[in-house]
């Protein structure tokens, strides 16, 4: 299963649609970024890490199912705590466009997406819904910018190995 860890500031600083959001009001900023997460993680079997600098400026509800929202407090900032939870798993992809966070997880075999990338799937996704809403989970497969993001990412896999 595919694990998506958000670096969440920077991903609401990359999609002019957060950023409409954001110049109104923050908190309800953080819960469309969080609502658009556990509506993609609904529609695809992933599991998305949630990560904002901070404390949360509201609840966070307990359960998202295969999301997690994650808050680094204030003795520590997201890119420390997407660092720590991205390391162990190389299955991890890293949703940043923060280049020292690039820089720390892909010297460590994690993989990375531009924040305008994964909105791009989130949105297909969305609109692929919308389209086939009766279709069944099980029978669906990967849309073509997912098989084109993956194929690329297995081509430069190989390349390093040679």
């Amino acid at each position: 299963m595919i694990r998506y860890l958000i670096d969440g500031h920077n991903t609401i600083h990359s999609i002019p649609r957060y950023l409409e959001i954001l110049d109104r009001d923050y908190p309800s900023c953080l819960k469309r970024v969080i609502t658009d997460c556990a509506d993609y993680c609904d529609s695809r079997n992933v599991k998305i890490v949630l990560v904002f600098d901070g404390n949360p400026p509201f609840e966070i509800p307990k359960s998202h199912g295969n999301l997690t929202v994650v808050f680094s407090g204030s003795n520590r900032d997201a890119d420390t705590v997407i660092a720590e939870k991205a390391l162990p798993e190389k299955s991890n992809i890293v949703i940043t466009n923060d280049g020292g966070l690039k820089h720390l997880i892909t010297a460590s075999g994690c993989r990375h997406m531009q924040p305008e990338q994964f909105y791009q799937l989130y949105a297909l996704s969305k609109k692929k819904n919308r389209r086939a809403s009766t279709q069944s989970r099980k029978d669906r497969g990967l849309t073509p910018q997912e098989m084109a993001w993956w194929k690329r990412e297995m081509n430069e896999a190989l390349e390093k190995k040679k």
